[in-house]
């Protein structure tokens, strides 16, 4: 990251759309398709107790705030990012604190990483795709 960079913490703030689960570590579950998408069933059974769930779009605010839009509505907790800015941080108050791997960030693409705790451990990969506040406004029309 060179000096001219925004920082993570700067880079990470607005509304980020959920684009795909995948496995980056296969481990040896029926439940993985051969392209490595997580199915369905299998990231139910993932997010069952993680803050996340089934949050499709997730809003990172500069006061620490983070808001999980989902179906539903929405549902409130708190991030930060840890280390030198590549571990994100998740809690709500309720459960263990969550930590991720913020593997790639930048104005338009979140990668992050996380062990999951299934019959055989593996590494699941969320990808996001920033929505711009131009292209959010045409979304909701």
């Amino acid at each position: 990251m060179s000096a001219s960079s925004p920082a993570p913490d700067t880079v990470i703030l607005g509304k980020w759309e959920e684009i795909s689960w995948e496995y980056e570590k296969l481990p040896g579950n029926p439940e993985i398709r051969a392209d490595k998408t997580i199915s369905d069933n299998a990231k139910r059974e993932i997010t069952r107790d993680l803050v996340i769930h089934q949050a499709e779009t997730w809003e990172f605010r500069p006061n620490g705030t983070l808001v999980l839009y989902d179906s539903k509505g929405a549902t409130l907790s708190e991030w930060t990012l840890k280390s030198r800015g590549n571990i994100l941080k998740i809690y709500n108050g309720k459960n263990t604190p969550e930590h991720y791997n913020l593997q790639v960030l930048n104005q338009d693409e979140m990668i992050l990483y996380f062990n999951t705790d299934l019959q055989a451990k593996g590494i699941a990969k969320m990808k996001f795709k920033k929505i711009h506040q131009e292209n959010y406004a045409q979304k909701i029309q």
